[in-house]
Parts: structure tokens; C-alpha cells; sequence
């Protein structure tokens, strides 16, 4: 999968059900080549260029749980009991 393609999705907190913006950028191991993080922009979600001058926060990719059509899925739903 290419970055682009991931660019610009909405990241959404499956254990809190909240928003936490979208993807701006990632954090890459130059001696492997793989992607340790992503970079997600806070902000509104109609506002996307706005996003980039707000905090971003780091998400690990062992914390993705789904990476969809149009948004990224992170943290691990807890089971029903």
C-alpha cells in the first residue's frame, strides 16, 4: 500500500469512539524501510488543510487495528460479555 493512499483518511479511536483527525504523515526507520507510526492531525473534519497547523499526535502502527476505504481504525475494541 502505498502512503498516498492512506493520506488524508480519517482516524478514528475504536475504544472511545472519537475522532482524532487525519493522516498528515509517518515516522519511518531509514535502516528497514518500514513505517513505525503515522501522524494524525487534530482539527475539525471539514477543515483538513486547517489540520496541519494544529498538535499531531503519533500513532504506533501495532495500535491500527483496520485500515479501511476511508478511515483508519485504531485501538482494540474490548469483547462483549
Amino acid at each position: 500500500m502505498r502512503f498516498s493512499e492512506i493520506q488524508k483518511k480519517e482516524v478514528i479511536d475504536v475504544t472511545k469512539g472519537s475522532f482524532l483527525g487525519f493522516v498528515q504523515d509517518a515516522t519511518i526507520d531509514i535502516v528497514n524501510g518500514k513505517v513505525e507510526s503515522l501522524h494524525v492531525g487534530g482539527g475539525e473534519r471539514n477543515s483538513f488543510f486547517d489540520a496541519k497547523n494544529k498538535d499531531t499526535k503519533r500513532v504506533n502502527l501495532t495500535e491500527i487495528t483496520t485500515i479501511g476505504k476511508d478511515i483508519v481504525l485504531v485501538g482494540k475494541k474490548e469483547a462483549e460479555k
